[in-house]
């Protein structure tokens, strides 16, 4: 074990590239039409203000009939602090999301999936998601749909935000394939066809398209990937092809990396595809963090991961952790951070922590972030831990 990768900073570092209010509204909008079958709005009062068809559905009652009247009784399941929770607490805390049971006219109880979230508007409001979860079978299909569809909103999400250091990634092989092509221009103009320069520089353009090209090829595949499917990986392999992936980002603000793995037992059973994803939104959120500290700061990422043994020698876990060397993060915001929708990004959606979390607790595993770390490099630190394969790959 021992440092693997360390990546120098760049001397010029570029700035992110914005989501405008509509991409993010189509972007919300459609992570939501693929999770919940019925939304409503209500005021503090608990009056419906306004519903879909899906919500006048669930009721078995024409929506003309359901807005302007009170909600219908919704017993939310589960507790805070000892205390059950009521709206109340989601009025005090900003979300929740959990079962719940919705009373309908003829006094049956359907039960729901349900996320509460209390709008940021002047006017007092709560936006209520619901999805039905009548059925055994269609619960467990449900789970599924809904995982893998939060995760493509997540991935999409992830290639935007990327796009100027995509951007500045393919600008290289393509500054490079025109210099080299003018260069060729230029020798045949002078008489020189014969020169073996131009052989060199057609070997050049040949390799700098296949360069362009492997990256197109590693986004496009990235944003294809729809995961669910489970299988033996080594997650070493899964932690380099992320940082694959992440790397122009990383030279973009300048980030030295650092690697400390355990190759000797690293392999699981899990969906690679979605682990990776989790990786990359880690990775990113760190960077982020990084870019906004002052230039002559050092910007460090290290990624570490530990076996912890099984009892009675079983296989055990193996646990990753990402630490950067950025600022902490603040309180207020620290107790937020797995609520859906809360980001300090300005172009953030808000959602990335929360399907991180989903994805590594369908995997077996548990995410928590630890606070700074007191060893170096200093900073925010998140980790996640997954079962180890009971046998070797």
């Amino acid at each position: 074990m021992g440092p693997l990768n360390h990546d120098s900073p760049p001397t010029s570092p570029e700035g992110p590239v914005g989501i405008s209010e509509g991409d993010r509204a189509r972007t919300y909008s459609a992570a939501l039409g693929l999770l919940f079958d019925a939304t409503c709005v209500i005021s503090p009062e608990l009056i419906v203000l306004e519903c879909d068809e899906g919500f006048a559905r669930l009721l078995d009652r024409p929506g003309e009939d359901v807005t302007g009247q009170p909600l219908p009784t919704l017993h939310l399941t589960g507790s805070v602090e000892g205390q059950p929770v009521t709206l109340r607490h989601v009025a005090r805390t900003g979300s929740w999301r959990g079962h719940a049971n919705l009373t309908r006219e003829d006094g049956s109880a359907l039960p729901v999936d349900t996320l509460l979230i209390k709008s940021t508007a002047e006017e007092p409001r709560i936006h209520l998601f619901l999805r039905d979860l009548r059925g055994p079978l269609s619960v467990q299909v449900g789970e599924v749909d809904h995982q893998h569809a939060l995760a493509q909103v997540s991935r999409l999400s992830a290639l935007g935000e990327m796009t100027s250091g995509i951007a500045h990634e393919m600008n290289q092989p393509l500054a490079a394939i025109v210099n080299y092509a003018n260069g060729c221009i230029s020798l045949i103009k002078q008489g020189r066809a014969e020169d073996p320069a131009i052989t060199d520089a057609l070997s050049s353009i040949a390799e700098q398209s296949r360069r362009a090209a492997e990256i197109i090829r590693r986004m496009r595949a990235f944003a294809r990937r729809s995961g669910g499917q489970r299988g033996a990986f080594r997650l070493t392999e899964l932690i380099r092809e992320a940082l694959e992936v992440s790397a122009s980002q990383r030279r973009r603000v300048g980030v030295e990396l650092q690697c400390d793995l355990d190759e000797l037992h690293d392999e699981i059973v899990a969906d690679g595809i979605q682990i990776e994803q989790v990786l990359l939104h880690l990775l990113r959120n760190a960077m982020d963090s990084l870019a906004t500290v002052p230039g002559d700061t050092p910007r460090i990422i290290l990624v570490r991961t530990r076996h912890t043994p099984g009892d009675g020698g079983g296989p055990g876990t193996i646990e990753t952790t990402i630490t950067d060397s950025g600022p902490p993060i603040p309180s207020d915001e620290e107790v937020r951070l797995f609520a859906p929708f809360a980001t300090s990004r300005e172009n953030g959606l808000g959602l990335g922590l929360v399907i991180s979390r989903s994805i590594i607790e369908a995997n077996g595993g548990k995410l928590t972030y630890l606070g700074c770390s007191e060893a170096p490099p200093g900073g925010p630190a998140f980790c996640f831990t997954l079962p180890l394969r009971a046998a070797q790959i």
